[in-house]
């Protein structure tokens, strides 16, 4: 042990003096490790944060609720050409549902309202105010309670508003800051596609997301019936399913059959719809991270391997300068654990060092990133920092293992002899 804490304390000044003879020499070598550790820290840092922002995204629909499209994918996404051709829900079927499944509590509805009427882009409009960069739907007057939804300000739609088709409208909270600014949306009003809406309600701001951004903080909500009514285009419908407390896998088998059997689909056939929960397109989202995840560990490994190979030959390179100071040592009592524990601190300081500036160089960059755009997740966690650091220390040991072996095998009289 006391030789141990000794080699421990003179390892850092034995490693600095070696950096310092030759500083270039020493920061070429860890340039590996230096990217190596960049990539995998920032990459790292980007799909767990994202991966938090789309759990959050999903979850705030609703943990107990299932989705159902007559597609799979984002509705806002341009079919596949083995899909394109399947019929749109009703959206008369979140009626129909209940009844036949006794595990659905609930069912809401969103109608997809193009953004394309015509040859023209739906632009809201108000106050000498515009924007173009935002969504419209239909939502039937139970979609804020049955997806967790909250309002900043204002009240959601009503039965009669819905039956009636009412001008009124409910506007995710960038609409409201690229119309209205600081000033409020409730009460006002807003010209949309030609017609007019009277605001009688604000979204909060949604809390997850994708890349930083939530589209729902996008949307004009208008009545399902004006949906309907106006924008007789708008067939894309999803409903939103929710369950019993407890019981969604049964509410989704149940509503799997109810559909089939609204859509007239006979036994053996495929399913003309798809049904999901927040819990599935989370797992799916991590499958593809797992993949990218993959693909950045094998590019740093890449790096690290040349960074570990750079290490390597500055320690025999080292090693080579340094004999007659390795044959004296022996000489003076030093056994050849001690040599051989002294070159492997070297190389684990010398690649910890490069993992340190790595990690410094990608916190700094996620941070600068975050600066820029506060909402995207590019700020390394605690565990993936300590990750990079052992895995640049790991390389470092494993790189140095082969120059700190031939160190300690060297004959101390013949090392004493050389030049």
């Amino acid at each position: 042990m006391r030789h141990l804490l000794r080699s421990l304390g003179e390892a850092p000044g034995l490693a600095w003096d070696s950096v310092r003879r030759a500083p270039l020499r020493a920061f070429l070598a860890v340039l590996g490790i230096v990217i190596g550790i960049v990539t995998v820290v920032f990459v790292t840092s980007v799909l767990t944060g994202l991966r938090n922002q789309v759990a959050l995204l999903f979850r705030e629909f609703g943990t107990d609720n299932v989705f159902a499209y007559h597609r799979t994918g984002d509705p806002y996404q341009r079919p596949s050409e083995a899909e394109a051709n399947r019929l749109p829900l009703d959206p008369g079927l979140a009626a129909a549902l209940p009844p036949l499944a006794p595990a659905v509590r609930d069912v809401a509805v969103q109608i997809i309202v193009p953004v394309v009427q015509g040859s023209r882009v739906l632009t809201a409009r108000a106050e000498g105010n515009e924007s173009d960069t935002i969504l419209v739907e239909g939502q039937s007057p139970n979609y804020l309670d049955v997806t967790s939804g909250a309002l900043e300000a204002g009240r959601p739609f009503t039965d009669l508003e819905d039956r009636g088709a009412a001008p009124v409208a409910i506007v995710g909270a960038n609409v409201e800051r690229a119309l209205f600014g600081a000033r409020g949306a409730v009460g006002r009003e807003l010209s949309l596609g030609g017609f007019r809406f009277t605001i009688v309600g604000v979204q909060e701001k949604r809390r997850g997301g994708f890349f930083g951004e939530n589209r729902g903080d996008n949307v004009i909500a208008i009545p399902r019936g004006a949906a309907q009514r106006l924008f007789p285009d708008a067939k894309e419908t999803v409903l939103y399913i929710r369950a019993e407390p407890g019981q969604r896998e049964r509410a989704l088998a149940e509503a799997r059959a109810a559909l089939r059997l609204l859509r007239g689909l006979r036994p053996g056939t495929a399913d003309d719809f798809n049904l999901s929960t927040a819990d599935q397109i989370i797992a799916q989202f991590d499958r593809l991270s797992a993949v990218i995840g993959l693909v950045t560990v094998a590019l740093a490994a890449v790096s690290l391997v040349i960074g570990g190979i750079g290490v390597a030959n500055v320690m025999l390179i080292g090693v080579a300068e340094r004999t007659r100071e390795i044959g004296l040592r022996r000489a003076l009592g030093a056994r050849r654990s001690d040599v051989l524990l002294q070159f492997l601190i070297e190389a684990a300081l010398l690649s910890l060092a490069g993992g340190a500036v790595g990690v410094l160089l990608a916190g700094g960059i996620g941070f600068a990133i975050s600066r820029v755009a506060p909402t995207f997740p590019a700020v390394p966690a605690p565990w993936v920092v300590a990750a990079g650091l052992l895995s640049s220390l790991g390389t470092g040991v494993a790189a140095g293992f082969w120059p700190a072996r031939g160190a300690a095998r060297l004959d101390p009289a013949e090392a004493l002899r050389r030049d």
